[in-house]
């Protein structure tokens, strides 16, 4: 928004009505040694000579406009990043609707009843994420799936008041999983990790020996996990007493396309991200997480659930039949003080996905599964295998490279983002939940954008120092 700067007369106006003499005292707040100590002045390069005064509005721009510049535009690089969040193609038509002044400016329900439209957007994205999950019921959506995984497991809690220790897998994304630490905090201790298994799948018998010491409200299972592995959730269910919630996160709902339904298998809470479906990858934001649970559970559930009903003339209407934060209830009733549901990019799920239908979905499914299977085999074929090579993957996984420092950089000054190096992220093994060494070890994911020669592209780069 341009600025428009007030005349010195309107400035000393201002200064008087609010009983300052001058603009330095709006920043007293601020601790002096703070102050006296900060060097605000920036370092604009040759050109500007800007001594002695601030920079105009087309100076700023010019500024900001440069340091933009020295970011790498994905239209330039071709990347294989994954490991939670995921690019996708965005169809026209998803912007050509959202867009549109009554969807982009649509604000809240505060008076649910009046915005019909709104309320109609919510309950097809509710529908929609009921069906990919195979839950009874959804909420109109929160702010992104790592704190919907912790909402879910603060849900947990409430349901077993008697039961403070929660179980989470340590193929979880990191993010996920600080999320959850940091909600936890001042409810009861920190999660307790399960390892994985030599398939990079859950370690179904190190699970088995938590949940006898530790008693767990719930347990929370990414899959795929962070590796892209598909996790067996029936056999995790199994081992789970029938009152421990088995809460199934899923970082990467695309693979429901082709996938049996978490529902189906065993859970009871499904929570995810599902910013890819319509939404770009961006400077990580803005996000839209999902929240499906059983009917038992409905009253513990967070957000909003917008419900359908008939008006008195007998006419389809909708209501927001659930609300359940503190700006609505009294607040010892309250289950979360999430206070938006993220509903503009709620609705762009739910155009993105009523575009692609039940085939399209599937299609997506099988063009991601299929171009990961692709180029494990050409990798395999240079001398690249993967590390987790008996478990079920979908469009992403863990690859042993060696030289990898070398060809990373090499792939880097030609144009390709080959993926995720692991042990920068997930750091030295451990004695508690992992042993083995990510040295050498990247994670590359595939997305509908690539083609073959982008695959082939990467095997060629990765395959020579």
């Amino acid at each position: 928004m341009p600025s428009i700067p007030l005349t010195p007369e309107e400035e000393r106006q201002v200064l008087s009505a609010i009983g300052r003499q001058s603009v330095d005292d709006l920043f007293t707040t601020v601790p002096p040694k703070l102050r006296e100590n900060s060097d605000f002045r920036l370092e604009l390069g040759y050109g500007y000579d800007v001594n002695g005064r601030g920079l105009t509005e087309h100076e700023l721009r010019q500024y900001f406009a440069q340091l933009a510049a020295k970011n790498a535009e994905n239209a330039t690089m071709r990347h294989f990043l994954g490991g939670g969040y995921y690019d996708n193609i965005i169809p026209a038509i998803v912007n050509q609707l959202v867009l549109r002044g009554e969807f982009l400016t649509c604000y809240t329900p505060y008076q649910p009843e009046i915005s019909q439209g709104t309320l109609t957007a919510i309950f097809e994205f509710q529908t929609m994420i009921c069906r990919m999950t195979g839950m009874p019921v959804a909420n109109a959506s929160m702010y992104d799936g790592p704190t919907a995984t912790a909402e879910a497991v603060l849900m947990g809690q409430r349901l077993a008041p008697n039961k403070k220790s929660t179980l989470i897998a340590a193929s979880t994304p990191s993010d996920t999983k600080k999320v959850v630490e940091t909600f936890l905090r001042f409810h009861s201790a920190a999660p307790v990790e399960i390892r994985w298994n030599e398939e990079g799948s859950v370690d179904l018998g190190h699970l088995a020996e938590l949940v006898k010491t530790h008693d767990p409200a719930s347990v929370v299972i990414p899959s795929p996990n962070y590796f892209g592995i598909i996790e067996p959730l029936d056999k995790i269910r199994a081992i789970l007493p029938s009152e421990c919630l088995l809460i199934v996160t899923m970082a990467d709902p695309s693979a429901l396309s082709i996938f049996e339904s978490p529902g189906v298998l065993g859970a009871d809470v499904v929570v995810g991200e599902a910013h890819q479906f319509g939404t770009p990858m961006l400077f990580g934001g803005p996000h839209v997480g999902f929240f499906a649970t059983k009917k038992q559970y409905l009253r513990q559930m967070p957000g909003r659930l917008c419900g359908e009903t008939v008006d008195s003339r007998g006419q389809r209407a909708y209501t927001l039949t659930l609300s359940t934060r503190e700006q609505h209830i009294r607040r010892e009733k309250a289950t979360s003080n999430i206070c938006t549901n993220q509903g503009l990019i709620a609705l762009r799920t739910t155009i993105y996905l009523s575009f692609l239908g039940k085939q399209g979905f599937q299609r997506l499914g099988e063009l991601n599964y299929s171009c990961f299977d692709y180029l494990a085999q050409e990798l395999e074929a240079v001398g690249i295998p993967l590390k987790f090579r008996h478990g079920t993957h979908y469009r992403e996984g863990v690859f042993e490279i060696p030289n990898l420092a070398r060809r990373f950089h090499n792939a880097l000054q030609q144009g390709i983002v080959p993926g995720i190096e692991l042990m920068k992220r997930l750091g030295p093994p451990n004695n508690s939940t992992r042993l083995e060494d990510f040295t050498n070890c990247l994670l590359i994911c595939v997305h509908p954008k690539h083609s073959k020669a982008d695959l082939d592209a990467l095997v060629e780069v990765l395959s020579h120092d």
